[in-house]
């Protein structure tokens, strides 16, 4: 069968960084044989503290050409509050290096919405963060989740989340100078200088197959019997003594409901929105005659062309509601197909028992 075609690729789990330089040399040379020539984009995510000029000479001459660093804030009091073990000058110190010495792609995450953060300290971080010159800046809403410290402290009432209304202004203005910067939002969170979007994350949104490997990582692959999402265990010493692919992984069968509610729940993610005729070649329907319940309460929140529908921008703000309208809708009114009618297009494939 030879080798897979790999467009993209993602060393994540947040501490690539922290692995011995020989060993994460030796990795990436094994990496870099495996996808040979054919990725356009290979990330690694990094923590700023790990950041040296010794592990960017490593990168570079290993196949990278794309770091993604989460920064999150560059606000001590933000870093504390959210549990990260580094602190604003350190993160300053790790983009510095990166600035000086690295020639390709940077990505960079921030969070707003944390309690005690105002609008002009959110403004600060990303003002801050766009002087080291990311390409590309990932910025999420801090969301609590249940079993987490955040979590913990909330419920116990030792921080408060930020007021509906400060969240809503704190938003606005961030995506206002994000566009003053040259950064244009192409994705609810992202935001990119020209042509350098995640073609990584782009493939996930788009709901383009995908194979992860390693604990806890997913795959979204095409089966003889249709769409599969194969998931690793979370153990990494199940991990290291199982021998047998069976014995490392769950499998979950996608019903055709469930792979029509994803492809919608990633396509309104994104500024261009989801595409009619891919919907229909997938799943055979009109999408526009599907959805067209919905349209009479969210007519003001939507942007219906010919080829696709997306949101506006106070669309994407109420984003999770719209999903929970789109998923009453489809279990109202389920498809009509098998999961062997599925024309999902991809390039990875795998036949299961």
């Amino acid at each position: 069968m030879g080798s897979p075609v790999v467009r993209t690729l993602f060393i994540g789990g947040g501490t690539p960084g922290s692995i011995p330089s020989l060993l994460l040399a030796d990795f990436l040379i094994k990496v870099c044989q495996i996808t040979g020539n054919s990725a356009i984009e290979t990330t690694i995510e990094l923590n700023p503290e790990t950041v040296t000029k010794e592990l960017l000479d490593i990168l570079e001459n290993n196949c990278i050409n794309r770091i993604s660093i989460g920064v999150q804030s560059l606000d001590d009091r933000i870093l504390h509050t959210l549990g990260r073990n580094t602190d604003a000058l350190t993160t300053q110190k790790g983009l510095e290096i990166i600035k000086i010495n690295w020639k390709g792609s940077l990505s960079v995450d921030l969070i707003n919405a944390v309690p005690g953060q105002t609008v002009d300290s959110s403004l600060t971080d990303i003002e801050r963060v766009h002087t080291f010159k990311p390409d590309h800046i990932s910025l999420y809403s801090l969301t609590f989740e249940p079993s987490t410290k955040l979590y913990t402290l909330l419920q116990s009432g030792k921080i408060t989340p930020l007021s509906e209304s400060v969240d809503l202004v704190m938003q606005k203005e961030s995506l206002k100078l994000l566009e003053t910067l040259g950064y244009n939002r192409y994705e609810i969170s992202n935001f990119a200088k020209k042509e350098k979007e995640s073609l990584h994350n782009l493939n996930y949104w788009k709901m383009g197959s995908y194979l992860g490997i390693g604990p806890s990582a997913a795959s979204t692959l095409v089966t003889s019997t249709g769409p599969v999402r194969i998931i690793y265990k979370r153990s990494i010493s199940n991990f290291i003594k199982s021998s047998t692919f069976k014995e490392r992984t769950d499998l979950e069968y996608i019903t055709p409901d469930s792979f029509l509610l994803e492809h919608l729940m990633m396509g309104f993610r994104l500024l261009e929105g989801v595409k009619t005729d891919h919907i229909k070649n997938v799943f055979g329907i009109d999408l526009k005659e599907y959805l067209n319940p919905l349209f009479i309460k969210w007519k003001e929140m939507l942007i219906i062309e010919n080829s696709s529908i997306g949101l506006t921008n106070k669309g994407l703000s109420l984003l999770n509601p719209f999903l929970i309208d789109i998923a009453a809708l489809i279990a109202d009114n389920p498809l009509q197909i098998s999961v062997k009618d599925i024309n999902w297009p991809c390039y990875l494939t795998l036949e299961t028992p």
